[in-house]
């Protein structure tokens, strides 16, 4: 009688183990998720979201083709002449720098320390009024879009460059008396010829010794601030780099050059 029971039994469980047992045959056969290779982590996501928020938007410089600009500065030579500098800049993006040529002319007047030293046999080294080229390069080294103060100003894209420079110094009139030979000779030397030095000593201001050097070489840091429209401002600090004064025999070894750039991007 009892082996009849546990028979009974066991043929009553029987399909309900085949019912337990089925969905798991049925997950197995289930496909796989077609958006599983899609699928990443959430720190992941967090990452890449940062990444793509922070790339410029406001306005893509190097999608432009050439950029214009006016130029203005203060040097500082660490004498008692004064001097500023005015010009024009041509900008030449590319994906990962931006070519610059400049050129500027440098006005220079007396100071009352200046006209107080001409009363004395002292002279102090300086650089008559003349005509300054530029060519280097600006290299971005940060960039994303801010927002300024007051608001009433839209976002601006902003890079923080870092800037290196080839300064050449020419002084117009100075060649009326000078072979063509002599004149290409001179123009290419690092420092001024005994001629040009002559024809100076008639336009320097009266406490000034002339500086011989022609060719300098300048470094600095500055922002590229775009507005959508393509108008940007550039201030910028530049400091000479005496890398060259042995070859230029420059007495005035140590120069900083406050810029303000102000253009309209192509």
């Amino acid at each position: 009688m009892i082996l009849s029971v546990l028979a009974i039994a066991a043929l009553l469980q029987q399909p309900a183990l085949a019912q337990d047992e089925a969905p798991a045959d049925d997950r197995e056969e289930q496909p796989e998720d077609p958006l599983s290779p899609y699928r990443l982590p959430f720190d992941v996501l967090t990452e890449r979201a940062i990444g793509t928020s922070a790339r410029p938007v406001e306005f893509n410089w190097r999608r432009t083709t050439v950029h214009l600009a006016g130029t203005g500065s203060h040097l500082f030579e660490l004498n008692n002449f004064n001097s500023l500098r005015a010009g024009g800049l041509v900008r030449v993006p590319s994906n990962r720098m931006l070519l610059e040529a400049g050129v500027s002319y440098v006005y220079v007047w007396d100071s009352p320390s200046s006209e107080l030293l001409a009363l004395t046999p002292y002279r102090q080294p300086g650089r008559p009024q003349r005509l300054e080229f530029d060519v280097g390069v600006a290299l971005p080294v940060a960039e994303g879009v801010v927002t300024v103060w007051p608001r009433v100003f839209p976002a601006v894209e902003l890079t923080f460059n870092l800037y290196a420079h080839l300064r050449y110094n020419f002084y117009p009139m100075t060649f009326s008396d000078m072979k063509v030979r002599e004149i290409a000779a001179a123009v290419v030397s690092p420092t001024l010829s005994e001629d040009e030095l002559g024809d100076l000593e008639e336009r320097r201001l009266n406490a000034m010794q002339v500086d011989l050097a022609r060719y300098g070489v300048m470094v600095g840091i500055g922002n590229d601030l775009y507005l959508r429209q393509g108008l940007f401002v550039s201030p910028r600090a530049m400091f000479a780099l005496p890398i060259l004064a042995p070859l230029t025999q420059t007495e005035m070894v140590f120069q900083a050059d406050l810029q303000v750039v102000v253009g309209v991007a192509f």
